[in-house]
């Protein structure tokens, strides 16, 4: 997670696609669930958000208590 837009790019991509699916198929129905998905997705990826913002990760540096020797 970057904390930008391009956290919600497979939202978005997922989204494009059922466009073009409501748009070149005759029945809307395949559309609108790719649709429906896209915005599942897009909770998914706030719900991560919040959880990340208030339990950040813990850092991949070293921590000041090394072992000695």
């Amino acid at each position: 997670m970057t904390g930008d837009w391009r956290d919600f790019r497979p939202a978005i991509w997922v989204a494009m696609l059922g466009v073009a699916l409501l748009i070149l198929l005759s029945s809307p129905a395949i559309g609108v669930i790719v649709l429906g998905g896209s915005i599942g997705l897009l909770i998914r990826i706030t719900q991560r958000r919040r959880a990340l913002a208030r339990n950040p990760p813990p850092s991949k540096s070293r921590s000041k208590t090394r072992r000695r020797k």
